[in-house]
């Protein structure tokens, strides 16, 4: 990643912190073409990457996965996106979970899942 690369992200996250979609989308139309122009469309990796980390930075958490057996209700959904403000909450409905939940933020792994706590279980009886 080029170093100046991180202002640049840093910035404009900054500058479009509270924009509404639309301006966002436009922001990143504008970007690209600019890019396009200089023949340097190759940054773009690198521009992204500078932004999660300026993303993460800024707000925390910049993705987070849930992952349960059934679609979460609107209400618990509501409080998970007020406590991670900013971050991008995903949604996957795995039957294998069985029950509970794995959350996923950004790189670190949360499991809460029976699945998850049988195999641990195996785990502990294999050591004995």
């Amino acid at each position: 990643m080029n170093r100046s690369e991180k202002p640049f992200a840093v910035a404009l996250v900054a500058a479009l912190a509270d924009a509404d979609e639309k301006t966002v989308q436009a922001a990143a139309e504008d970007l690209v073409r600019e890019l396009s122009v200089r023949r340097e469309l190759h940054r773009m990796r690198g521009i992204i990457d500078a932004l999660d980390s300026a993303w993460s930075a800024r707000y925390g958490a910049g993705t987070i996965t849930i992952a349960t057996a059934y679609p979460l209700s609107g209400a618990l959904r509501k409080k998970i996106e007020k406590i991670a403000q900013g971050a991008e909450v995903r949604e996957v409905v795995d039957p294998d979970v069985i029950g509970g939940a794995r959350m996923r933020v950004d790189e670190k792994i949360i499991e809460g899942t029976i699945q998850g706590s049988l195999e641990q279980l195996a785990r502990a009886f294999q050591n004995v």
